[in-house]
């Protein structure tokens, strides 16, 4: 194959030879020297002693030439773009000594001069950036794969990891429940992506008032009972949002936002794998109930990382009713 390639390369050079030799001719026009020392308007003879060609046929030569120097230019520059290719293919397929071998090749074209005319009138150096992208993207994501510990022992089976620094677009047409029923919420803890419904309805025949002060996520659902019309919040920002009854102290569950569909459940033994996570600098973030959340940053790339992250428990804290004040006498 390289004796091929080889072969191929020494008949493209030959090609940009005659590129040059082209260029020497479109100097030679009627009126100029020509050869060395031939006064203007002179016959010009080649080795056959014929008379020098007219104003109208060189213009036609210089017509042709010019369009036989595009041709060898364009398929030139469509080698170099075949070059790069293969060498960046070998590259992301982790090929080091092969594409340091093709990288000691001289270039398959020559270079061309910015500005020069490409096909359609464009200059070169414009089509330079329509080269072909594939080989830059052989792979933009790649597995995220890592361990969490909790210090103290294992700390529970609701541990989530999210990629937080992944834009995405807010959930739209997404609902969850969490009902009021028992002066309990049901479920406890849920985790949506931004942009999610949450809707609360009330299963008890008293009153329960859903409320959170949470930051960037805060909200008061007001007082309702069972048959009322269940009320709902839209949770627009990431993070942890702490949601209570500003009735019952008991009540309380707890609602994970994450930015985007780039999260999961850590398995029994501590261990996660997130796949599809876009190449490049992200942070990682670690929480489940009980613990205060954790962050790393990683750098992804296209085999992929693994990171480990550690959370500690936090002893648990009272709350206080949507003004801030202690609960009165509803703390059933």
């Amino acid at each position: 194959m390289w004796q091929r390639a080889g072969s191929k390369r020494s008949w493209l050079m030959a090609g940009a030879l005659i590129v040059a030799a082209a260029a020497v001719a479109e100097a030679q026009e009627p009126g100029g020297t020509g050869r060395a020392g031939a006064p203007p308007g002179a016959g010009v003879s080649g080795e056959s002693g014929g008379p020098a060609p007219s104003r109208a046929e060189f213009a036609r030569l210089q017509a042709e030439v010019r369009e036989q120097k595009q041709l060898l230019i364009d398929m030139l520059q469509s080698e170099q773009q075949r070059y790069d290719m293969l060498l960046k293919i070998i590259r992301a397929q982790g090929g080091g000594a092969t594409a340091a071998a093709i990288e000691g090749l001289p270039p398959v074209a020559p270079p061309l001069a910015t500005g020069a005319p490409a096909a359609g009138g464009r200059p070169a150096d414009e089509r330079a950036g329509e080269r072909p992208r594939a080989a830059e993207n052989v792979r933009r994501t790649a597995p995220l794969e890592g361990k969490i510990d909790v210090a103290g022992g294992r700390g529970g089976a609701d541990i989530y990891v999210y990629v937080e620094n992944v834009r995405a677009a807010a959930a739209r047409g997404k609902s969850i429940e969490i009902k009021q029923e028992n002066k309990q919420f049901s479920p406890r803890l849920a985790v949506v992506q931004a942009g999610t419904n949450v809707v609360f309805p009330n299963m008890d025949a008293i009153y329960h008032n859903v409320f959170s002060s949470s930051p960037r996520n805060s909200f008061d659902l007001g007082s309702y009972r069972a048959g009322d019309k269940a009320r709902s919040v839209t949770l627009t920002a990431p993070g942890v949002v702490e949601i209570f009854c500003n009735m019952h102290q008991k009540m309380s569950a707890n609602v994970l936002v994450v930015p985007s569909p780039l999260f999961t459940k850590v398995r029994a033994d501590g261990s996660f794998r997130i796949d599809n996570v876009p190449v490049g600098v992200r942070r990682v973030v670690a929480w489940s109930p009980g613990t205060r959340a954790v962050q790393q940053r990683v750098d992804l790339g296209p085999a992929g990382a693994e990171v480990r992250l550690a959370l500690e428990r936090e002893d648990p804290k009272g709350h206080t009713n949507k003004l801030g004040q202690a609960y009165g006498s509803y703390r059933d």
